[in-house]
């Protein structure tokens, strides 16, 4: 029987997880539109704020840092502010985008972004008359600072200012309210408990970093000269530790964002308590742009028919009691690795990964050949993890846990 790959978020049916970020492929009705032709299960608006300064943009705003290893490997660098629009222009966009959300069976999400304590409450009932399913509060943003008010990350770094935050939106709408948490200079847990007693019903883990990237030649910041936001497929395992710590001890649902690139993510992110997983670079930064989006629902669904899962919460949450305190790992199995000598090319790099002195190399059939001194091992895992020809493996008494590299 085909899996069944429908949640349920307070209450609001979304027909898959997948929910497109608050972000550029949300920017306006048109792309909203285009994010719910791809079979998106959600939707979150870009964010409006009544700032100017972050509804005018900056030439170049995007850029690739290590592209050498793009699209596997690499860090999206950029510094696009939130939506383009006043909040009475932007109410007009999500009447539409909520009209056709609705029509197609999607959910759609506001995002706000407040000056003082009185507009946020203002932004968000004017948010909720459009129509919207839900709303998000951006406490996460790397780009807002130096306004003389606390938005964005440095709002989210300030649990108490956060959770009086909170407190205004939800007293001034019906509709579920979702934080967006930020894992700069704060503990997301202590925010997360702060703002859940002031009144939100879900939280968004986590959001990118604040960064700084430099020219060589001159010194200068790159873009703007100011610091920007950093993100990518290596902040998954960050993104899973956040969702995976606030999970187990918050009873919440939770939206996993940041670090989603291929479809294994969306699982992991599922596997450790998250009810919706949204995307955003993986739009934006993959060859397949928006077609992404149904890769996403086809692959889950392919893996939990396979995996004998019939819904989404026989999977959520499955890595969360397998999860051990520091003190109770297993510190006494030994597992040593094993060259397999007919995929080994001789290239005489892995005696540099082992500080233990169990490579040395021989001859085999006229060729050099790495071998290991089992009695020397301590069964590290480096030279299994790195060898480019996949020539060593791990054996011991029990399964081994070194992931598939991807």
């Amino acid at each position: 029987m085909k899996a069944d790959v429908s949640v349920n978020v307070c209450g609001i049916r979304h027909k898959n997880p997948i929910v497109v970020a608050s972000a550029t492929p949300s920017k306006d009705a048109k792309y909203m539109k285009k994010c719910v032709d791809a079979g998106a299960g959600g939707i979150i608006a870009k964010t409006i704020s009544p700032e100017p300064l972050l509804q005018k943009y900056v030439s170049p705003r995007f850029t690739v840092l290590h592209k050498k290893g793009w699209p596997h490997a690499f860090s999206n660098y950029s510094c696009e502010f939130l939506a383009q629009y006043t909040p009475d222009e932007w109410a007009e966009e999500l009447k539409v985008a909520a009209d056709y959300c609705r029509k197609n069976d999607v959910v759609l999400y506001g995002s706000i972004s407040g000056d003082t304590l009185e507009n946020w409450g203002k932004m968000a009932k004017q948010a909720e008359e459009t129509g919207i399913h839900a709303l998000e509060l951006n406490f996460g943003c790397p780009h807002p600072r130096d306004l003389g008010y606390l938005s964005g990350q440095e709002l989210g770094s300030n649990p108490d200012v956060a959770a009086q935050v909170t407190k205004v939106v939800c007293d001034a709408v019906d509709i579920p309210v979702f934080v967006k948490l930020t894992a700069e200079a704060v503990n997301p847990m202590e925010t997360a408990r702060k703002v859940q007693e002031a009144g939100a019903r879900g939280l968004t883990v986590v959001n990118r970093f604040p960064a700084l990237e430099l020219d060589i030649e001159t010194g200068r910041p790159l873009l703007h000269s100011s610091f920007a936001g950093v993100g990518g497929p290596w902040m998954r395992p960050i993104m899973l530790k956040w969702v995976a710590k606030i999970g187990r001890e918050i009873d919440l649902p939770i939206s996993a964002t940041n670090g989603i690139w291929g479809w294994k993510d969306v699982v992991k992110s599922i596997m450790v308590g998250a009810s919706t997983v949204q995307t955003c670079t993986a739009l934006m930064y993959s060859p397949k742009g928006f077609g992404m989006i149904q890769e996403y629902v086809d692959k889950l669904g392919e893996y939990m028919t396979r995996k004998g899962y019939k819904n989404i919460e026989e999977l959520r949450g499955i890595t969360i009691p397998q999860i051990k305190t520091w003190d109770k790992v297993d510190r006494d199995t030994q597992n040593v690795s094993v060259v397999d000598t007919d995929k080994c090319n001789g290239c005489n790099i892995c005696e540099n990964w082992c500080f233990r002195g169990a490579i040395s190399y021989k001859e085999i059939d006229g060729k050099k050949k790495a071998q290991i001194d089992s009695n020397k091992c301590d069964g590290c895992g480096l030279c299994a993890s790195l060898c480019g020809q996949n020539a060593i493996h791990m054996e011991g008494p029990k399964p081994i846990y070194l992931g598939d590299f991807s």
